[in-house]
């Protein structure tokens, strides 16, 4: 079984092959993944570290002492979980506005800010979290008037259709949803793309994808 250094690197020649010259971020889910990978995942370049729910990256936290990481919050926020987030500097999963308006108020107390990115559910599907294309911009309005927030761009997780080329066309309107509204709101990042699509996701524009599976291998339970 390759280690998680060589699926790096190897992650590393794939994206330089379809991304252009592009600077491509990559964020390490660390969902259920030991401890033993999650350092070798730092010591091999890893900076961006993501968890999916907050109490667990507490306690990753705890034993991960580094300045040098980011930590990204990248799971479904729970309104009652949001006092967990303000020491995350990235979240990539933020769709509704009373938890922006909650995050923002603990931040403010707090006197920081947080990066967030506004997830998008591209697909339209019911049983999905994230803001409907049609509704985007209101919502970008709304959080962009939150002094303790600080919008850098968008995340999505298309429908999980197979064959994967068949997510193309999400990833397409994704990126045009971005470059709409980079220009009023300053976008800096697109967070798409995971373990089995990240590739087409980066020929259609992301900027930042989210590994976990092809980085560390199948996760532990």
């Amino acid at each position: 079984m390759p280690s998680v250094t060589e699926n790096l690197n190897l992650i590393k020649d794939q994206i330089s092959l379809v991304s252009k010259g592009r600077d491509i971020q990559i964020v390490a889910v660390t969902k259920h993944q030991p401890i033993e990978k999650v350092k070798e995942a730092i010591n091999a370049g890893v900076t961006r570290l993501a968890v999916n729910y907050a109490q667990e990256g507490d306690e990753l936290r705890l034993q991960i002492d580094s300045e040098e990481i980011e930590w990204h919050f990248i799971g479904y926020i729970q309104s009652r979980k949001v006092k967990y987030l303000t020491d995350y500097q990235y979240i990539h999963s933020l769709d509704r506005l009373e938890v922006a308006e909650d995050l923002n108020h603990r931040l403010e107390k707090l006197n920081k800010a947080i990066y967030v990115l506004v997830e998008v559910n591209i697909g339209r599907e019911t049983q999905k979290s994230g803001v409907l294309p049609e509704r985007l911009e209101d919502f970008l309005d709304r959080v962009s008037a939150l002094a303790n927030l600080k919008i850098l761009g968008l995340m999505v997780m298309p429908p999980m259709l197979h064959p994967v080329e068949d997510r193309r066309v999400y990833f397409k309107e994704m990126a045009q949803l971005y470059q709409k509204f980079k220009p009023q709101y300053h976008f800096e990042v697109l967070s798409m793309g995971t373990s089995d699509d990240y590739l087409l996701a980066i020929q259609e524009g992301s900027t930042m994808v989210r590994l976990g599976t092809c980085l560390f291998g199948r996760r532990s339970f």
